[in-house]
């Protein structure tokens, strides 16, 4: 990976968790989650798990009540001013989009490290409160993608707008029966059926009008917490993406 030798202090802030670590050219180490509204509520939480061997810091946020916290945090353990990583702050990634100040910053941080690491044309899928389909060309950089609501809002979903339906965590296993037996487990089922059914037919859709911009086989690159029974759709597997395309863009920002 085509970053410095010292450890960069790398945080992804998304609407739900809040996702940290040190990452260098060898690894990505020393990485932890807190819940953002955690974070909101209690800054010397987040303050207090962070790693101390960083010199630099480097973050990206799509949760604006987040950001001075954040901030704060990271120039407290390492003192220079961190690198916020923006569409105009994204490395050599280039951004064909209508408004690039309105793509989210993970995406394009998710973006430059799927060309810089993995090679073009790519899909980065996304699974986390949102599921979020990002495609990356050569020539374009990022093209755009697809948003789609993630595993656990269609479970939180279906509870909000029904009179009756329980609030149903996500499963730890997928459930052996096809039929549902009681409400919850009709729920689990749905979901686990659907949700992977439903990333299939996006992909079966965005393939071949990638392949009209750009030839060439498209990966498909899996990132994100929620990553619900989707794996066998992508061909490669990277949680640690988004931290990566930070540390990508900060590095890119020293060189300039």
């Amino acid at each position: 990976m085509t970053v410095g030798n010292e450890p960069v202090l790398c945080v992804d802030v998304g609407n739900t968790n809040v996702r940290f670590g040190l990452v260098s050219e060898e690894e990505v180490r020393e990485t932890g989650t807190l819940l953002t509204e955690k974070l909101i509520a209690n800054p010397d939480n987040f303050f207090a798990l962070l790693p101390r061997e960083a010199k630099a810091s480097a973050f990206c946020s799509v949760v604006p009540a987040a950001d001075a916290i954040v901030q704060e945090a990271l120039q407290a353990v390492a003192p220079p001013p961190s690198f916020r990583l923006t569409h105009e702050t994204c490395g050599n990634l280039p951004v064909r989009y209508p408004d690039p100040a309105r793509a989210g910053q993970d995406r394009l941080a998710n973006a430059l490290a799927a060309r810089t690491l993995y090679g073009t044309p790519a899909i980065v899928l996304d699974v986390g409160t949102a599921a979020t389909f990002d495609v990356v060309t050569t020539e374009h950089g990022y093209e755009g993608g697809v948003i789609v609501p993630g595993p656990q809002v269609l479970l939180e979903c279906l509870k909000d707008r029904t009179a009756f339906l329980p609030r149903v965590p996500l499963p730890d296993t997928p459930p052996s029966e096809a039929i549902g037996r009681s409400t919850p487990e009709a729920m689990i089922i749905g979901l686990t059926h659907g949700f992977p059914a439903m990333i299939r037919g996006i992909l079966e859709q965005i393939k071949p009008s990638l392949t009209r911009i750009e030839n060439g086989k498209v990966k498909v690159i899996l990132t994100g917490g929620g990553a619900f029974r989707v794996g066998e759709l992508a061909a490669t597997s990277d949680p640690d993406l988004t931290l990566k395309g930070i540390a990508l863009a900060f590095w890119a920002e020293e060189r300039a």
